[in-house]
């Protein structure tokens, strides 16, 4: 189930991931959609983050957000940007400028020049409203001596439609290595209140064929390779994937094991 990921034109530039973009059901509390990105390097990443909600409609999502609201916070938990409506947006122009306008006005964009560091963007619905969200990361300054090296995303999985949903671009014309967990259990230990207790991780190309699964880490071919580069998840039920992708659109997809239900976390790393 491949979520739609915008037809935007990125240079040719050596293997990292370009965009991500992730679909979830925005509630309250924990229910909320929380992206997490860290950036490395020595200069500066230009990014432009979203929150969408009422155009997801347009794909045939039910149930949509309809008025989401976008937080950016820095490491030390700091509110550094946050936009309701787009266009209020102080750098709206070099929105639309890179072809990122949100299509409805209610939906939310920044247009950011940050630091390397670590990121954590918050979506939530207007005056407590709850429904299908979409929150994404866009990459436009790949030629930059900085790079994404860590993506996620934690939100509420649950059946049908429900699910996680992660949709992430790798760029260049060779291949790159990617890994891609899917967490839930372990996040208890940061208070987090019904997690998954056994997530699945389902990895599809842009033509919608499945290319990798998992549903326990160690039970995957590379495992070792995942533990050799120190991200074995905390808990045996949780689930991770090495890839070597070429340049394209890749969906994850993370649901509950036997329909189970809860709080997860997809996460996107990129090694070299």
């Amino acid at each position: 189930m491949p979520i739609h990921l915008e037809n935007t034109k990125f240079p040719t530039v050596g293997p990292q991931p370009l965009n991500l973009s992730t679909r979830g059901n925005v509630s309250s509390g924990d229910g909320v959609l929380v992206g997490g990105f860290v950036i490395t390097g020595t200069e500066p990443k230009t990014m432009v983050l979203r929150a969408l909600g009422p155009s997801l409609s347009s794909f045939g999502v039910t149930g949509v957000l309809s008025d989401p609201v976008l937080n950016l916070y820095n490491s030390s938990h700091t509110l550094i940007a946050t936009n309701d409506n787009w266009q209020s947006d102080p750098h709206n122009a070099d929105i639309q400028k890179n072809g990122l306008a949100p299509a409805r006005l209610s939906e939310s964009a920044t247009f950011q020049t940050l630091a390397p560091g670590a990121y954590t963007v918050i979506v939530k619905g207007k005056d407590l409203a709850t429904g299908i969200g979409l929150v994404e990361l866009y990459d436009l300054s790949p030629l930059s001596n900085s790079e994404l090296k860590n993506m996620s995303t934690r939100g509420p999985v649950g059946t049908g439609d429900d699910a996680l949903i992660s949709g992430f671009i790798v760029g260049d014309v060779g291949n790159t290595t990617v890994v891609v967990r899917a967490l839930g259990p372990s996040l208890g230990r940061f208070g987090v209140s019904g997690v998954l207790s056994d997530p699945t991780l389902t990895i599809y190309d842009s033509t919608g064929t499945v290319i990798a699964s998992n549903d326990n880490w160690r039970d995957d071919v590379n495992a070792i390779d995942v533990q050799r580069n120190a991200l074995s998840p905390p808990n045996e039920r949780e689930s991770a994937l090495v890839l070597h992708p070429p340049a394209g659109a890749y969906t994850a997809v993370v649901r509950g094991a036997n329909g189970g239900t809860g709080i997860a976390l997809a996460e996107v790393y990129t090694l070299h």
